[in-house]
């Protein structure tokens, strides 16, 4: 009996494989939750990719009725100045990666990470710790809000995780 790899990779199974790319590549939306996460990813976003699209927490709406700290929304700006709705920033979006250095935009990635579930949007957080700092906060504020969580030792990470993502 061979392995389901081997089987996998037999003559008889390359009938079934697609040998052509993805007809309509990854939308992946790249949100900076804090400045320092902002700084990180700058240098990231000058670089090449496909469908991906940089953005930085500017602020958020407050909810009524007494729930001033809880937001409703999130308004985002991308890298030429454009100030954008987090609903705008969804409506095409395959993926979002979340990346945070600090806990500082732990009700925004509640309020994002709310909005990727009710579209159905994978979201992942990202975690870059540099030198000695703390990543607890921002793990705190990520975890329940992404699918998938990683830290990373350095900003040096962010574009290959990117890749990775096929942002």
């Amino acid at each position: 009996m061979i392995s389901e790899s081997a089987r996998a990779s037999t003559a008889a199974e390359a009938r079934f494989r697609l040998d052509a790319p993805n007809a309509r590549p990854r939308t992946t939306r790249i949100i900076a939750l804090d400045p320092a996460a902002e700084r990180a990813v700058r240098p990231v976003a000058e670089g090449s990719w496909t469908g991906a699209r940089f953005f930085a927490l500017t602020g958020t709406t407050p909810a009524g009725d007494g729930l001033a700290e809880v937001p409703i929304d999130v308004t985002l700006r991308e890298a030429d100045g454009g100030a954008w709705g987090l609903a705008d920033v969804l409506a095409d979006a395959d993926a979002v990666v979340m990346i945070a250095t600090s806990g500082a935009g732990s009700a925004a990635a509640s309020v994002i990470g709310g909005a990727c579930s009710a579209r159905g949007i994978l979201a992942t957080g990202l975690v870059v710790a540099e030198g000695d700092a703390d990543a607890r906060p921002a793990l705190h504020g990520l975890r329940p809000h992404a699918a998938m969580l990683v830290v990373a030792s350095g900003a040096d990470y962010v574009s290959d995780m990117l890749s990775a993502l096929r942002a």
